[in-house]
């Protein structure tokens, strides 16, 4: 009976631990610029996805969290191997997405689960997906093929048997941007918009001047008010402009002095 029970509840911490956690990696979303380019995207970080999970072999310090990042079949080709031991060399990232034959999925290490809890964290919290570039070790987080349709997933890793412990849900297909040939881009429209940039600048300069010019002429018309009406001068004294005429014969004393009636 021991045996049965032990068992049972082996299969049912299995069952748990090995189904999918009701979880959907998204975009992350944020106004940072380059959420989506043509070969790298900004996913929103695992927060809160793995913390109600029991009885996990390894610790939240200790167990790992990993990116799944898939291609066409890859999601199939994926499902069918992620219960293998060694699923994390499955396809290391150089080999990924290379031809036809190749797996068309890759595996890279986000971090510890412990840097996932739930908690309110201050600042945008992302994870890029291609940080690395055109990185040539197995794992690393390398750039996408270019304007590739992907799907993501996270998956919980202990890192002592390399197993997949438990896993999200598919994301939605996303697209990366599709970089456009030089010959495609419409170079009459940056023309036309410099064109208009020359005549705007030619009469904003003219407008310029003339606000000038009319701010010029109100401040002497305003001096001109402030002074006052220009003084009027005085007409000259007409008594300095006349000279004096006296009659000769009238202040000859002695010429009436000899008049005798």
């Amino acid at each position: 009976m021991a045996s049965v029970a032990t068992a049972v509840v082996l299969c049912v911490w299995l069952d748990l631990n090995n189904a999918e956690v009701p979880v959907t990696p998204e975009i992350a979303s944020t106004v940072a610029l380059g959420i989506l380019t043509s070969s790298t995207m900004l996913l929103k970080q695992p927060q809160c996805y793995f913390d109600k999970l029991e009885g996990l072999p390894c610790s939240s310090h200790q167990c790992e969290i990993w990116l799944v990042v898939a291609r066409g079949n890859g999601v199939q080709m994926f499902e069918s191997e992620k219960t293998s031991s060694d699923i994390l060399s499955k396809s290391p990232y150089p080999d990924a997405f290379l031809d036809g034959a190749s797996p068309n999925f890759f595996i890279t290490r986000v971090g510890v689960l412990s840097s996932f809890l739930c908690a309110e964290l201050p600042g945008i919290r992302y994870f890029q997906v291609g940080a690395e570039g055109k990185c040539d070790t197995a794992n690393c987080n390398g750039v996408l093929p270019t304007g590739a349709t992907v799907r993501v997933k996270y998956v919980l890793v202990d890192p002592a048997n390399k197993r997949i412990e438990s896993d999200t849900r598919w994301s939605q297909s996303i697209s990366l941007l599709t970089p456009r040939a030089g010959s495609s881009i419409d170079v009459s429209t940056w023309k036309r918009s410099g064109a208009m940039v020359v005549i705007t600048v030619v009469l904003s300069c003219s407008l310029a001047v003339l606000t000038l010019l009319l701010i010029v002429a109100l401040l002497q018309g305003c001096s001109r008010l402030t002074q006052g009406p220009p003084e009027i001068p005085e007409p000259p004294s007409l008594s300095h402009g006349l000279r004096r005429y006296n009659t000769h014969n009238l202040n000859n004393s002695e010429y009436y002095s000899n008049i005798q009636i």
